[in-house]
Protein backbone atom coordinates (compact mmCIF):
# COMPACT_ATOMS: atom_id res chain seq x y z
CA UNK A 1 0.00 0.00 0.00
CA UNK A 2 1.07 3.25 -0.92
CA UNK A 3 1.82 6.25 2.03
CA UNK A 4 -0.64 8.80 2.21
CA UNK A 5 0.67 11.57 0.22
CA UNK A 6 -0.04 15.29 1.18
CA UNK A 7 -0.26 18.23 -1.32
CA UNK A 8 1.29 20.38 0.76
CA UNK A 9 4.37 18.16 1.17
CA UNK A 10 4.70 17.49 -2.83
CA UNK A 11 4.02 21.58 -3.13
CA UNK A 12 6.94 22.27 -0.39
CA UNK A 13 9.41 20.06 -2.27
CA UNK A 14 8.75 21.75 -5.82
CA UNK A 15 9.44 25.19 -4.28
CA UNK A 16 12.51 23.80 -2.38
CA UNK A 17 13.41 22.44 -5.68
CA UNK A 18 12.90 25.59 -7.66
CA UNK A 19 14.52 28.13 -4.66
CA UNK A 20 17.32 26.16 -4.69
CA UNK A 21 17.77 25.50 -8.38
CA UNK A 22 17.85 29.63 -8.55
CA UNK A 23 20.30 30.14 -5.79
CA UNK A 24 22.93 27.64 -6.94
CA UNK A 25 22.11 26.90 -10.54
CA UNK A 26 24.63 25.48 -12.17
CA UNK A 27 25.77 26.86 -15.43
CA UNK A 28 24.17 24.59 -18.24
CA UNK A 29 20.49 25.41 -16.09
CA UNK A 30 21.04 29.19 -15.99
CA UNK A 31 19.34 29.88 -19.04
CA UNK A 32 16.27 27.77 -17.82
CA UNK A 33 16.21 29.63 -14.17
CA UNK A 34 16.67 32.79 -15.66
CA UNK A 35 13.72 32.06 -17.95
CA UNK A 36 11.80 31.07 -14.94
CA UNK A 37 11.93 34.74 -13.21
CA UNK A 38 11.63 36.64 -16.66
CA UNK A 39 8.90 34.51 -18.40
CA UNK A 40 6.39 35.28 -15.94
CA UNK A 41 7.02 39.52 -16.31
CA UNK A 42 7.26 39.57 -20.10
CA UNK A 43 3.35 39.67 -20.84
CA UNK A 44 3.01 42.10 -18.13
CA UNK A 45 5.52 44.73 -19.17
CA UNK A 46 3.87 44.47 -21.88
CA UNK A 47 0.62 45.53 -20.53
CA UNK A 48 2.79 48.57 -19.04
CA UNK A 49 2.80 47.20 -15.64
CA UNK A 50 6.17 48.12 -13.67
CA UNK A 51 7.88 44.67 -12.98
CA UNK A 52 11.07 45.68 -13.94
CA UNK A 53 13.21 48.38 -12.22
CA UNK A 54 14.91 50.75 -13.89
CA UNK A 55 18.04 48.96 -15.19
CA UNK A 56 21.51 50.08 -16.50
CA UNK A 57 21.26 50.33 -20.28
CA UNK A 58 22.44 47.51 -22.80
CA UNK A 59 21.97 45.30 -19.81
CA UNK A 60 18.71 43.20 -18.71
CA UNK A 61 17.20 45.25 -15.71
CA UNK A 62 16.32 43.06 -12.33
CA UNK A 63 12.99 42.58 -11.00
CA UNK A 64 11.19 45.11 -9.25
CA UNK A 65 9.21 44.23 -5.98
CA UNK A 66 6.29 44.08 -8.01
CA UNK A 67 8.10 41.89 -10.67
CA UNK A 68 9.19 39.51 -7.74
CA UNK A 69 5.97 39.34 -6.11
CA UNK A 70 4.66 38.81 -9.29
CA UNK A 71 7.19 35.81 -9.84
CA UNK A 72 6.46 34.19 -6.28
CA UNK A 73 2.92 34.38 -6.85
CA UNK A 74 3.05 32.50 -10.25
CA UNK A 75 5.51 29.92 -9.47
CA UNK A 76 3.58 29.31 -5.93
CA UNK A 77 -0.14 28.92 -8.06
CA UNK A 78 1.82 26.64 -10.73
CA UNK A 79 3.37 24.19 -8.29
CA UNK A 80 -0.04 24.23 -6.02
CA UNK A 81 -1.66 22.94 -9.29
CA UNK A 82 0.75 20.59 -10.26
CA UNK A 83 1.06 19.61 -6.51
CA UNK A 84 -2.83 18.77 -6.16
CA UNK A 85 -2.69 17.47 -9.59
CA UNK A 86 -0.36 14.95 -8.64
CA UNK A 87 -1.11 13.86 -4.72
CA UNK A 88 -4.85 13.00 -6.62
CA UNK A 89 -3.00 10.64 -8.91
CA UNK A 90 -0.97 9.58 -5.95
CA UNK A 91 -4.14 8.64 -4.45
CA UNK A 92 -6.29 7.17 -7.34
CA UNK A 93 -3.00 4.97 -8.00
CA UNK A 94 -2.93 4.01 -4.47
CA UNK A 95 -6.91 2.68 -4.07
CA UNK A 96 -6.97 1.08 -7.20
CA UNK A 97 -4.20 -1.31 -6.61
Amino acid sequence: MLAPVRTWHIFAALVLLHGTGMLFAPDPLAPLIAGSVYLPLMPLQRLGVPVFASGESGGWPGPSLLGWATVVIAWGVTWSLVARLTAGLWRRCGTSA
